[in-house]
């Protein structure tokens, strides 16, 4: 849980992000500026996607954590909804926020299977879009700006693809090499597996390790 509270005490901040939580952590890094306090936002390991180029901040992240930090807040594993806490709070969006919370909700919409979309979510976006959410560069970067790698292991999964149970069932397979070879990475397997839900009378897709005995990877369930 994120405390208002300790970061109005804090000096020096640093929010550990990656592609997953980037657009939540540039909102709350705009936060923190807004307090006039140092911050930085450090992606440690992997290069942020590049679909998240509409996001403010994207240029602004480093490699490093600051020795003379005071408050380290971990937004890859943050789970709640900063939204709300901002909402909970009386904190005023400004527009840098707005963009940065809505490509979050719009990229997860788009690719996560564990996300359920709801009412809600879309109040949400619709909320933000009034705060000035730059909302158009954030549905063409997102639908648009696909990595050649995700291209690359589509056609490798979908060459191989078996249909079962009158096409219900989509069966992928996939081993270390298909990784390799593509450049990809597990996530993006399960975005191609999600896109293979919109194929006609297609209702569950599974992907099966091939390294592994097709040993069972992840299952999806269409709506």
């Amino acid at each position: 849980m994120i405390s208002l509270t300790e970061i109005d005490k804090a000096n020096n901040i640093v929010i550990l992000t990656n592609s997953d939580s980037f657009s939540e952590s540039s909102a709350l890094y705009t936060y923190v500026l807004q307090l006039h306090k140092k911050v930085s936002l450090v992606c440690e390991k992997d290069a942020l996607d590049s679909n998240l180029a509409c996001v403010p901040w994207y240029k602004n992240t480093r490699q490093v954590v600051s020795a003379s930090a005071d408050l380290i807040i971990d937004m890859r594993i943050f789970k709640n909804s900063l939204y709300e806490i901002f909402i909970t709070n009386d904190v005023k969006i400004n527009k840098k926020m707005a963009t940065a919370l809505y490509a979050g909700l719009f990229k997860n919409c788009h690719n996560s299977f564990e996300t359920k979309i709801d009412g809600k979510i879309f109040a949400i976006m619709a909320h933000l879009i009034e705060l000035e959410a730059e909302y158009s560069l954030c549905n063409e970067l997102i639908l648009k700006s696909q990595p050649l790698s995700l291209f690359r292991l589509k056609a490798i999964m979908f060459k191989d693809m078996t249909l079962l149970n009158d096409a219900t069932v989509a069966i992928f397979h996939i081993s270390r090499a298909d990784l390799k070879s593509s450049g990809a990475t597990l996530k993006e397997a399960y975005i191609i597996m999600k896109e293979s839900l919109s194929v006609i009378h297609v209702q569950i897709a599974i992907l099966l390790d091939s390294d592994r005995d097709n040993e069972l990877i992840q299952l999806i369930k269409g709506n």
